[in-house]
Order: structure tokens, then C-alpha cells, then sequence
């Protein structure tokens, strides 16, 4: 009997134990359903394959790496269905282990920039040689060394000369006869041989001649050349000294022959900023003075003469000096980074950033190079972004892309015409 008690009560536990654990298990199936309902999985876009970084030739149906020990990226397919001709789609991921830079497309004035050195030159207006106008003895020279700085006016040296004596007589002849047109001729003669004023009022006032006639420096400046002495018998065509004033100089400078076409197209719009190794701290602007027509053909280099303002005497001639050009267009122009470009012996193209990680090869038509920049004339426009950085994989990727798409849709219109060409042949 009282195993048979036993017996009921187990029984009665092990029943209990079953519902309990039944409906636990319900509720947790239940509680489950709920969540997996509340919360679906998202679907990531599938691989298709995995390409080498540098050779989009070489391709894997799996992840691992390329001949250069470099790991393979992987290429998704387009999430979206409706896939573009040559449009590669690249995660951003990727696309930071790629480094991929993008740029946007300016309209801008374009600006171009260059360097050369030049040497300083006296300029032509400001150096002033002076000769004899007739023959004679050097009697008095008031200067003594080359480079001595002189003052407008200022006694160089003293000449005799029996055509200065003669003049002097016949003036004096015109200033006693009181003939107005005398005095007018005798004075002309004294002024064509370069007899100063001074010595002409002189002359007037003292009614004496002078046995040697002092000549005066002209203009401020340095004596540049020194040919005579005291007692040196000189004629018309010798040199007696040359006076050179460094208010102004000039700059010879050598620039790439690849300038020339700028330099006759924008002269006005040039800065010319010069510059010093000796004084790092100064800097001096040059006006563009003369280009030369003739091109160097050995160095293939075009010659432009700059002038400079030379007030605080710091620049000497024979001086180099380093030169740095800007030259601004004066219209705008569609520029891109020149490193953008992807040229090949048929076709020039860029890769336009579409956005989203959405790339696409496009061809362009370039201009004129600026510095780091290119100009565009058609295929692109302001506000586009074009990568400047891995767009040579980019570029495969959507050729091949491209290609392949175009292969498909050749397959597709044969087999669609095969189909109606079957049809038709049923017909018959």
C-alpha cells in the first residue's frame, strides 16, 4: 500500500514537471518571434569578386592576396538593381585603404607661377658717356678714380682746344656788335661742342675767354668709365668717362620657352618679385620692359629685360638675383588638378566621384597646363568631383565594367534576334 502511494505522487510530480516546462517553452518560442519580427537582419550588398589593388586584371572568387603580397579589395554588387554603365561602387572602407582623394572642379582665374635668376645691368637711359666734340689736351682733371660717385654739376675735367678758344672769341665778337642773330648763332656753335651754361654766362659776364673749357657731370650717378688723364691728347671719337646713375637698373632674366606665349598674351597682369641670398629680408618689384624676339637656341630660354627701382642703392650691377613670376589670366577657366588626368595614346579621361561610393571614368578635353592645374574644355563641369588619388584602379574597374555590360547586351539583342527568327520560321 504504501508503495503504490509512492508510486501516485511521483507520478503526479513528473506530470507537473512536463506542463511546467511546456509552456517555458512556449512563451520563450513566443518572446523570440516578437524580437526577430521587431528586429529583421539587414542584407549587405554581395561580393562579386575580389581584385588585386594594383592590377584590376587579377581576380579571385575569395579573399587573399595579390602576386605584390598586397590583400585583395572586394568589389559589391549594386544593391540597388539598376547598375550604370561603368559605374564602380566601392565601399568606404576600401576606399581609405585605397586612398582615395577626390578634388572639385573650379571656375577660377587661372594663375601661373615661375622661377629664374637674373643679372642686374645698368639701364641704357641712365648711363651717359661723354666725349670731346673737338680735338685737345687734357688740362685738369677734378676726378680721380672709377666708381667715384658725382654730383649733377660737378667739375669733371678741363679741356684745351683752339675750336673752344675760337668760339669763345666769336661770341664775344656777336656780344659786341649787339646783332641779335649773331649772338644767337655764336651761342649755338658754344652749345653744339657741349660747352656748359655756366661757362657760356661766364663767358658773358667777364667778356674774357677762357684757355681751358671745364666740362660738368650731367646727372648724379658713379663714374663707370675713366679713360683719360691730365695732359692725355683726346679726339671726338674717344670715350673720355661714362656716368652711370643706379636710381634704376635693369634685370636680364632667362625664362622656359613654354612662357613665351604667356608673356605676349599677358604682360600687363605679371608680378615680378626679386629677391636676394645677400639680403633675405628685402625684396624688390620689377616692371617688364622689353622682350626679346629671339629665343636662345641652345638653351631654348626667352630673354625679358626688367626694370627695378634702385633708390636705396642697395642693388650693384653684375648682381644676380632670384626671380619668382605670377602671371594671372584675366578670364576664367575650368581647372582640375592636373594629377587627375589619365592619359593615353587615344583618349584623355578623369574619374568623376558621384557620390556614395560611386565612381565612373569619363573622357575630357584639356587646355592649357597651369602650374598643378589643367585646364578643361569640355566633358566636365563646376561643382564636380574628380578623384586625384587611386583613380588608375578606379578607371580599370569601369572600363572593364563598361565592357562587360556592353558584352551582355550585345549576347542579349543575338539571342533575341535568334528567338524571332525562330518564331518567324514556325510561321512558315
Amino acid at each position: 500500500m504504501k508503495n503504490f502511494v509512492f508510486m501516485c505522487l511521483g507520478g503526479a510530480i513528473a506530470v507537473l514537471a512536463f506542463i511546467v516546462s511546456q509552456a517555458f517553452l512556449l512563451d520563450k518560442t513566443s518572446s523570440s518571434g516578437q524580437v526577430l519580427s521587431q528586429e529583421p537582419l539587414s542584407q549587405e550588398p554581395s561580393v562579386l569578386y575580389w581584385v588585386a589593388p594594383m592590377d584590376a586584371n587579377f581576380r579571385r572568387d575569395q579573399p587573399g592576396q595579390s602576386p605584390m603580397g598586397m590583400d585583395l579589395v572586394p568589389v559589391y554588387a549594386n544593391a540597388s538593381g539598376d547598375t550604370q554603365k561603368g559605374v564602380v561602387e566601392i565601399s568606404a572602407a576600401v576606399g581609405n585603404n585605397l586612398g582615395v582623394k577626390s578634388a572639385e572642379v573650379e571656375w577660377t582665374l587661372p594663375e601661373l607661377s615661375f622661377i629664374s635668376s637674373g643679372q642686374v645691368n645698368y639701364a641704357k637711359e641712365s648711363l651717359v658717356h661723354l666725349h670731346a666734340r673737338t680735338s685737345g689736351w687734357v688740362e685738369k682733371l677734378h676726378i680721380s678714380d672709377m666708381g667715384q660717385r658725382v654730383k649733377k654739376g660737378q667739375a669733371l675735367y678741363g679741356i684745351y682746344s683752339l675750336e673752344f678758344i675760337d668760339a669763345q672769341k666769336d661770341y664775344l665778337r656777336a656780344l659786341n656788335s649787339h646783332n641779335e642773330s649773331l649772338m644767337r648763332a655764336a651761342k649755338n656753335r658754344l652749345q653744339a661742342l657741349r660747352v656748359d651754361n655756366k661757362v657760356i654766362e661766364k663767358l658773358k659776364r667777364t667778356k674774357s675767354v677762357s684757355q681751358i673749357t671745364t666740362f660738368y657731370a650731367p646727372q648724379d650717378g658713379y663714374i663707370e668709365q675713366l679713360n683719360i688723364n691730365e695732359g692725355m691728347y683726346v679726339k671726338p671719337e674717344n670715350t673720355l668717362l661714362a656716368i652711370a646713375d643706379l636710381n634704376q637698373l635693369t634685370v636680364d632674366v632667362e625664362l622656359d620657352h613654354q612662357h613665351a606665349a604667356w608673356l605676349s598674351q599677358f604682360p600687363g597682369q605679371i608680378q615680378w618679385t626679386l629677391s636676394s641670398q645677400l639680403m633675405p629680408t628685402k625684396v624688390w618689384q620689377g616692371k617688364l620692359d622689353y622682350i626679346y624676339p629671339m629665343m636662345n637656341e641652345e638653351l631654348r630660354t626667352l630673354r625679358v629685360r626688367l626694370l627695378v627701382d634702385n633708390n636705396d642703392q642697395l642693388l650693384k650691377p653684375n648682381m644676380w638675383l632670384n626671380l619668382k613670376g605670377n602671371i594671372t589670366a584675366a578670364e576664367k577657366s575650368l581647372l582640375i588638378p592636373s594629377q587627375a588626368l589619365i592619359r593615353t595614346e587615344n583618349d584623355t579621361r578623369v574619374v568623376m566621384a558621384l557620390g556614395e561610393g560611386r565612381f565612373k571614368s569619363v573622357s575630357v578635353n584639356i587646355g592649357r597646363f597651369f602650374n598643378q592645374n589643367v585646364e578643361i574644355l569640355q566633358g566636365l563641369q563646376a561643382g564636380d568631383r574628380i578623384v586625384t588619388s587611386a583613380q588608375f584602379l578606379i578607371d580599370s574597374e569601369s572600363n572593364i565594367d563598361s565592357d562587360l555590360q556592353r558584352m551582355e547586351a550585345s549576347m542579349i539583342d543575338g539571342s533575341d534576334m535568334d528567338d524571332s527568327g525562330m518564331e518567324s520560321h514556325d510561321d512558315h
